[in-house]
Parts: structure tokens; C-alpha cells; sequence
């Protein structure tokens, strides 16, 4: 047997070691999440994504936390965003279960949002995890369907090249638990009242996130 050996310099073996070590440990930062609950009433988090590094994934875990009675109340009255501690995004593109602290904010933290409270999060479970591409683009829109439980699936728009929106609903599955595939026309005009009546043509409705400010440029 034959075995050809290519010799690598030093000089270049650890350059190529730190360009990993940049990748692994680009993702490091503030990354913002929106709060929202199933039938059931358990909670997820959805990173609030966007094109650029480090932020570009779709993430949403299922998370555990301590004072989920008033998270669930203030759920009931509208939005609540969470700013987790700094942390390196690629744990839960790894799909890792860790805890990490957080302040809550009704609203969106970045947007007027009024702070509730700070405690600990553990983030239990990961549902989705799926990169962004700038240019991606498709005739129609694509959405990730995944089975929560035996009740409800997370419907999840695929976001697309600017502009786009981000979108998630729980929806009813079906009893057979055949996946359902929504074809849904794009909607011209990107406005919040133009899209969820484009989603619910095509039979997406139980919407419990919207953004399109985030994916205009």
C-alpha cells in the first residue's frame, strides 16, 4: 500500500487553524429573540434573525423559565422579546441545551419595549435551525413545517432575498399527520395586513410573528 504524505508548513497549519478557530467563534454577541406559545402553552424562542453575520439563521428552540406564568400573561396582552447574556450563536446552530440569563421586554426590546424582568433561560430543545441566504430566492413561498406534537405543526416562512418577511404560525395538523404543503402566492406589497391575508388565502392563519422591517435592504 501506498500512502502519499503532503507536507504542510507550519506557517500555513496554523493559519488554517486560527481561520476555524474565526468561524467557530464569529457568531459571539447579542442575539435578540421573540417569545411565543403552542396549544399547549409551551414557550419558544425565534432569534430574530437577519442577513448579515452574525445573525444569519432562522433558530427557535423550545425553552424552559422560571417565571413562565408571567410570561404567559404577558403573552396573552402581545408581544415579549427576551436579550439573552452575549453568547456565540453557533451553541444553538449546534442545537446545544444550555442556561443563560435574560431580560425580558414587553414589545420589542429594540423598539420601545419595556423591561419585565431578568432571570435565567434554559434553552431545552431545538426545533429549527436553518441558515439564511441573501439571494436565495423562489417563485413562491417556502415554508418549514415541522411537528410540534400531536396537535399542532410550526409553520415557519422560508425568508427569501430583500425584500422578505419572517413568519411563524401554529397551526392545526392534519389527523393523519400527513405534512401539509402551503403554496402561497408572494403578496405584492409588503405590508403586515397584505401578508397575513396572502397566508391565510393559502391556509396559514394562527399567526404569531410578523417582521418585514428587518428585511427590506
Amino acid at each position: 500500500m501506498c500512502v502519499l504524505l503532503i507536507g504542510v508548513s507550519p506557517q500555513v497549519f496554523a493559519e488554517s487553524q486560527s481561520h476555524q478557530s474565526h468561524q467557530t467563534h464569529q457568531r459571539y454577541g447579542t442575539h435578540g429573540m421573540v417569545l411565543f406559545t403552542d396549544d399547549q402553552e409551551n414557550i419558544y424562542a425565534s432569534h430574530l434573525p437577519l442577513y448579515s453575520t452574525p445573525h444569519d439563521y432562522q433558530i427557535i428552540y423550545q425553552i424552559i423559565v422560571p417565571n413562565e406564568q408571567q410570561v404567559l400573561a404577558e403573552l396573552r396582552q402581545g408581544m415579549v422579546t427576551l436579550l439573552p447574556s452575549k453568547f456565540d450563536l453557533n451553541r444553538l446552530v449546534t442545537k446545544e441545551v444550555f442556561t443563560i440569563g435574560a431580560d425580558f421586554y414587553t414589545g420589542h426590546f429594540e423598539r420601545g419595549g419595556i423591561h419585565f424582568d431578568k432571570t435565567n433561560i434554559d434553552f431545552h430543545k431545538a426545533i429549527l435551525v436553518e441558515p439564511i441566504t441573501r439571494n436565495y430566492q423562489s417563485q413562491n413561498q417556502v415554508f418549514y413545517n415541522v411537528k410540534l406534537n400531536n396537535h399542532t405543526d410550526l409553520v415557519v416562512h422560508k425568508i427569501q432575498q430583500p425584500p422578505s418577511f419572517d413568519a411563524i404560525a401554529i397551526m392545526q395538523n392534519d389527523k393523519e399527520h400527513k405534512q401539509t404543503m402551503y403554496q402561497c402566492n408572494k403578496p405584492k406589497v409588503l405590508s403586515h395586513v397584505v401578508i397575513s391575508n396572502a397566508l391565510e388565502q393559502c391556509g396559514i392563519k394562527n399567526i404569531r410573528y410578523l417582521e418585514t422591517q428587518d428585511f427590506t435592504l
